[in-house]
């Protein structure tokens, strides 16, 4: 279908097909593959990456294709009724608001229903009856929050969540294209964001979860949300889901999120049995899942719902883990914890098939109840798909005397790491993420280690073939070099790579084969030094241009591209922050510094450290404002005040030939 769609799209650049012909044939097309629009979008980003289309064209074009979309998506829902395909369809949350034995068997049974009490839904019915009275007032705030006429008539006309649909916009900034899926929490589009697109960003695209109707009955849910957002944003990790930004739109509550393309374990889970997958790749995906869980729990974050929707296996090969919705921090004795009027445990919420009995007993959170999570998916990626326990509830399992089967292909140290990982019991449960990592682990073979030997020193040997005049005395000190480095001669690193564009070429493939972990952590590390928006450190351009000296010398390398993706959505998130920024100072007039921080005095600079050529920094409009604020002040003969906004807007504006001429004016003025 993709080929048939570029095919289409190529004729009509070429004239042989017109516009509506296109669209016709386009439309036919995204109807019965959906998977369609997407190729298509990606084959006109590749067509305006090579220079085969202009901005006008692309942008055009990338319109027409989102129209359709949402177009045959909406055509779709009415012929299909409710969605389906959800990637969070499986494996569904049990709020554990009543725990019986027998609710327990139903659980071991059939996973995915529910369990409330007869109280609870009454409860729910009654709220939902109040919602019906009281149209106007949001039901996720207490009662005391009044609203006055204004407010009212607002949240009257504000987009309804139960009323989203693809071609719905929220906050008339991010257009929602099609529904992927539904959580406990929330369902989740993909988005189009108007403001990247503005900006010409190649991927305005981005996932929103919208907090579901069901959720909102929650006394907690909107704050429930919100801590979600504020948990994922202090993750930042390759192999986590980056979360952007927390907002509203009437009563339609919501969160952005990165948008990514690929399926959830689930599925891949699901398809074992008749494709399985080569036991290092399993490993591959564990040892990710493993980075990122270890990550959080560093954080002092427990996921608390670790399951295989949960874990996303992006088209690139690379996993992040999904949906801190029921995170909790962890306490250390002695530590002063995260007070917070929102208890997540109060939603009770497990997986029956992957949560521990203390979770079931609704103990304390521990590191090791995701160790059990994480334990049950590995299994089930190394044995074919199959759940160590058939997917029984925990507290069942030691009644029913079950056991995990060996997995095949693994060996002792594996099993018994795998063995340990599963224990019912927390106290002999494997204690942190980095031991089942250690233990689940291939072992390097001394037979490996020859072996790469060997194939280092055929490079070399190959490479001084090639150079004829290479004498064995100049490679002996290559090697050599290479080995004082690899033993932690950091000196010796330092003016190796910055003298390496000096060096023959042979010279530079026989370091950058034998030194390539090392050179492309030093690079990591430089880049760390001079972005990391956390910690205050923002030179996005430098961190680029390190980036680009790095794959001049591997251009294929993975950890490299993982490295820049991550800076590119640190670069994101953090624009993204600080344009909503702006946007609330010019409206609210902070354009001179105040004494709390909170002006565009803070916010400019940073932009321009980051991004010196952001089309908000040549906004003709910010410098006119300085300019209206200028004159106002002098008008009251206020000549302190405007000298400070005469002076702040030419800081940011030095060469607008108004501003210019109003300050020669003033200065005058105060000569006299």
């Amino acid at each position: 279908m993709s080929e048939i769609c570029q095919s289409i799209i190529n004729d009509y650049l070429s004239g042989i097909l017109s516009r509506s012909e296109m669209e016709e044939g386009l439309g036919s097309i995204f109807q019965r593959s959906p998977q369609a629009s997407a190729d298509s979008q990606i084959h006109i980003q590749q067509l305006y990456t090579t220079g085969k289309l202009d901005d006008t064209q692309y942008r055009s074009l990338s319109e027409t294709i989102s129209q359709i979309t949402i177009h045959t998506t909406l055509q779709n829902n009415q012929a299909d009724g409710e969605d389906s395909a959800s990637y969070f369809n499986e494996d569904s949350t049990l709020h554990l608001t009543e725990f019986t034995e027998s609710n327990l068997d139903d659980a071991s049974k059939q996973h995915s229903e529910p369990i409330v009490r007869s109280d609870t839904i009454s409860e729910m019915k009654e709220d939902s009856a109040m919602d019906s009275m009281r149209p106007g007032e949001d039901s996720m705030f207490s009662s005391d929050m009044s609203m006055d006429s204004s407010q009212n008539k607002a949240v009257k006309n504000a987009i309804k969540s139960e009323n989203l649909h693809p071609g719905t916009t929220l906050k008339k900034r991010f257009v929602l294209l099609e529904r992927l899926g539904q959580g406990g929490m929330g369902i989740v589009f993909k988005a189009k964001d108007l403001l990247k697109v503005e900006a010409k960003d190649k991927n305005p695209y981005v996932a929103i979860k919208v907090l579901t109707d069901a959720f909102k009955r929650y006394s907690g849910s909107f704050i429930a949300l919100q801590r979600e957002a504020s948990k994922a944003q202090r993750l930042a990790h390759p192999n986590i889901a980056t979360v952007y930004d927390f907002d509203r739109d009437g009563d339609t509550v919501f969160m952005t999120m990165e948008f990514l393309q690929g399926k959830p374990l689930n599925h891949l889970i699901k398809e074992l049995p008749q494709k399985p997958i080569k036991p290092e790749h399993a490993l591959h995906i564990i040892e990710q899942l493993c980075h990122g869980l270890s990550y959080a729990h560093k954080k002092r974050l427990i996921h608390s719902d670790f399951k295989p929707a949960n874990c996303f296996l992006l088209d690139d090969g690379s996993v992040k883990l999904l949906d801190f919705g029921i995170a909790r921090a962890s306490t250390v004795a002695g530590e002063d914890g995260d007070h917070t009027m929102f208890d997540p445990s109060k939603l009770s919420a497990v997986t029956p098939a992957y949560a521990t009995t203390e979770m079931f007993a609704g103990m304390d959170p521990d590191p090791r109840d995701d160790i059990y999570g994480l334990a049950c998916v590995s299994y089930q990626l190394l044995a074919g798909g199959k759940h160590p326990y058939n997917k029984v509830a925990a507290p069942k399992i030691k009644e029913l005397g079950i056991k995990p089967k060996p997995i095949k292909g693994l060996d002792r140290r594996q099993q018994r790491t795998m063995v340990k990982a599963l224990t019912v019991d927390r106290e002999e449960r494997i204690p942190t993420v980095e031991k089942f990592l250690e233990g689940i682990q291939e072992r390097k073979s001394h037979y490996k280690q020859i072996l790469l030997g060997g194939l280092f020193l055929f490079i070399v040997l190959a490479v001084a073939g090639y150079q004829p005049f290479m004498d064995l005395r100049n490679e002996q000190a290559l090697i050599s070099q290479i080995e004082r480095i690899k033993a932690g001669d950091k000196a010796l690193m330092i003016e190796t790579i910055w003298s390496m564009d000096q060096m023959s070429p042979q010279q530079q493939q026989i370091l950058s084969v034998g030194l390539r972990r090392e050179i492309i952590t030093f690079y990591r590390d430089r880049i760390n030094t001079v972005f990391r928006p956390k910690e205050g450190l923002y030179d996005y351009p430098q961190a680029m241009n390190l980036l680009t000296q790095a794959k001049q010398l591997y251009p294929d390398s993975v950890a490299l591209s993982t490295i820049e993706d991550q800076v590119k959505e640190q670069k994101d998130r953090l624009m993204t922050s600080l344009i909503s920024l702006y946007n609330r100072y010019v409206k609210s007039r902070k354009l001179v510094k105040t004494e709390s921080g909170e002006d565009l005095t803070t916010v400019l600079p940073l932009l321009i450290r980051i991004d010196p050529d952001h089309y908000l920094l040549k906004d003709p409009k910010l410098a006119e404002l300085y300019l209206s604020e200028t004159e106002k002040y002098l008008a009251k003969s206020q000549f302190e005040q405007a000298t400070m906004y005469i002076e702040t807007g030419l800081k940011f504006f030095p060469n607008h030939p108004r501003l210019v001429s109003l300050n020669k004016q003033i200065n005058a003025q105060n000569i006299r």
